[in-house]
């Protein structure tokens, strides 16, 4: 018999496992039917966890006691979540957006915040409630939406955008919600505001300060991640002993690096070569968190605030996006992608719930819980959708889901490569897999320069845009030519010239013509033909004229590696 300690001692090891594993098994699961990993993390802790358990009646696998012991990581995870979110708050690259930015995520909140408060009041609810669960419907999971970016490689202006304005949504309704609990449910004193506020911003730029500072001085890749990851504990333990909102202060800790830094690309890209174990297993312990028993209980106004949450975010992001002057692309799949809900709006409903629970604190709970399920399980999905349609995922990202090698052959590989050390050949290797086309791999989002677009409106377009050499098309969309930033230079100093050149004038036309049914195999022998070149546009098959997409030369050799 195993003492109480023993046992306590392996409960936490046997969860994690088991929620780790467990959610790498099931978001390959999902990956096989083209759905987001991240779902099938979620789902192996609903699994695991007690909720499900608890409505089935049965004993869980994973009890609340144990869980507890695993908070630690749930803090580590939505803190380097916050953190890395608050790394596209680049003042240099919200200076593209000037006051688009505002404009959108001002309206798409205002949108969200009126519509969820006057619908849920109208409904019957008291107004202090529904002006709760308004600035509560602002919220959206930095992590989930993340996640399904990076694990679709998703890249353009409506991924860049996502991320920016899920920052300012949940920056902004921690601050309303902070202010709102303040006046109407606190008793503390009016200084506490200052500090629940101000309290964050200081320990966040505190500790990126810090980071920017000690990791410039460390030579060793492992040593910078060590100090980051130090620092990110030590910042955690501090806003837990002041009782400091932790999300923010890592939003806040992001923002800092990123605008402070010298080598800001270089410590985002070494700490997300490291954080995706701890990503996993943070969704995994969200999905323990799901209460399933919330939903028979949310009633009317439950499903009015579900619903008018989809309409908010939806009809205010494409609202803001408009007056903009955002792209249609963007005005049509903002919103859409914005739906993902769960740690924070979870955190807040459950302090609201415990300061106020017999003035409508836990019914308030109960119906953002139930809104989390919701939307924690269309969310991911709708994301991916909206990132599609948008043309910034390339098919060979979504069709990667499945293994490398089918389980006969990774049977045949185990046993040959045995014999293989023991000097033995077994059999013969496999064959590759057989070419694909150039469409499979290539973006289709790709910014485009009217051909009679003039110079100093080229030079703005130009200077916003990641590439450096961009396509011109006529009203046709046909692709007349490609002008580069070098190719301007003689123009650029010549005053009587800028007032007369457009784009088609200084277009040049396209190293190749490569169409979306062409092979990855002939897009190699055209890489390897220009060595300098990085990306190639391509062609529609159906006209040979119109422009189809953007191939780059390192999705095409990361490309070999997955199909």
């Amino acid at each position: 018999m195993f003492s109480d300690t023993v046992m306590t001692m392996f409960g936490p090891f046997l969860a994690a496992g088991l929620l780790l594993t467990g959610a790498l098994f099931l978001g390959r699961v999902f990956a096989r039917f083209h759905l987001p990993k991240v779902t099938g993390y979620l789902l192996a802790g609903l699994l695991f966890g007690p909720s499900l358990s608890e409505l089935l009646g049965i004993t869980p696998v994973i009890d609340r006691g144990t869980l507890h012991s695993l908070e630690f990581i749930s803090r580590l995870g939505i803190c380097l979540i916050m953190f890395s979110v608050g790394a596209h708050f680049s003042f240099q690259s919200l200076r593209q957006y000037g006051g688009k930015i505002i404009v959108v995520s001002l309206l798409e909140a205002l949108i969200t915040l009126l519509l969820v408060t006057l619908g849920v009041y109208g409904l019957g609810f008291s107004f202090v409630g529904a002006l709760f669960l308004g600035i509560m419907a602002l919220n959206t999971a930095p992590g989930a939406t993340q996640m399904v970016i990076r694990e679709y490689s998703s890249e353009g202006k409506l991924s860049d955008l996502m991320l920016v304005l899920i920052g300012l949504n949940n920056f902004l309704g921690i601050v309303f919600f902070v202010i709102l609990f303040h006046f109407t449910i606190s008793s503390e004193p009016p200084i506490s505001l200052l500090l629940n506020l101000g309290g964050p911003i200081a320990a966040g730029f505190g500790a990126g300060v810090i980071v920017a500072f000690w990791e410039q001085r460390l030579s060793g890749i492992v040593e910078r991640q060590v100090a980051l990851l130090g620092i990110v504990i030590l910042m955690i333990a501090a806003t837990t002993y002041f009782g400091l909102n932790l999300l923010y202060a890592s939003l806040v800790m992001g923002v800092t690096v990123i605008n402070v830094s010298p080598h800001k690309k270089r410590l985002f890209n070494e700490i997300h070569s490291i954080d995706y174990p701890v990503y996993m297993l943070f969704f995994a312990i969200a999905g323990t968190h799901l209460q399933l028993s919330a939903l028979p209980a949310m009633g009317v106004i439950g499903v009015g605030f579900i619903l008018l949450r989809i309409v908010g975010k939806i009809s205010g992001a494409f609202l803001g996006a408009k007056a903009a002057g955002c792209s249609p692309v963007i005005q049509n799949h903002l919103g859409i992608g914005m739906l993902c809900q769960a740690g924070i709006a979870i955190g807040l409903s459950s302090v609201l719930a415990q300061a106020a629970p017999n003035a409508g604190g836990l019914e308030i709970q109960n119906i953002v819980l139930a809104g989390v399920v919701v939307f924690e399980a269309i969310g991911p999905i709708l994301t991916r959708i909206a990132l599609m349609r948008a043309g910034e995922v390339t098919l060979i990202a979504i069709l990667t889901g499945r293994a490398p090698v089918g389980i006969l052959e990774g049977m045949h590989d185990l046993v040959n490569q045995f014999g293989t050390s023991l000097g033995i050949s077994l059999s013969k290797n496999l064959k590759n897999p057989s070419e694909v086309p150039i469409k499979m791999v290539m973006r289709r989002h790709v910014d485009t320069i009217p051909e009679d677009l003039g110079f100093d409106q080229l030079l703005k377009t130009m200077g916003h845009s990641r590439y450096d050499r961009l396509p011109v098309v006529n009203d046709k969309k046909h692709l007349i030519g490609v002008i580069h930033y070098a190719d301007i230079a003689d123009v650029l100093f010549v005053e009587e010239l800028r007032g007369l050149v457009v784009a088609r004038d200084i277009a040049v036309p396209t190293l190749a013509r490569l169409t979306e049914n062409d092979t990855l195999e002939h897009a190699l022998d055209v890489f390897r033909k220009y060595p300098h070149v990085s990306y190639l546009f391509v062609y529609s098959s159906k006209d040979g004229k119109s422009l189809a997409g953007v191939l780059r030369h390192n999705d095409v050799l990361s490309s070999h590696g997955s199909v």
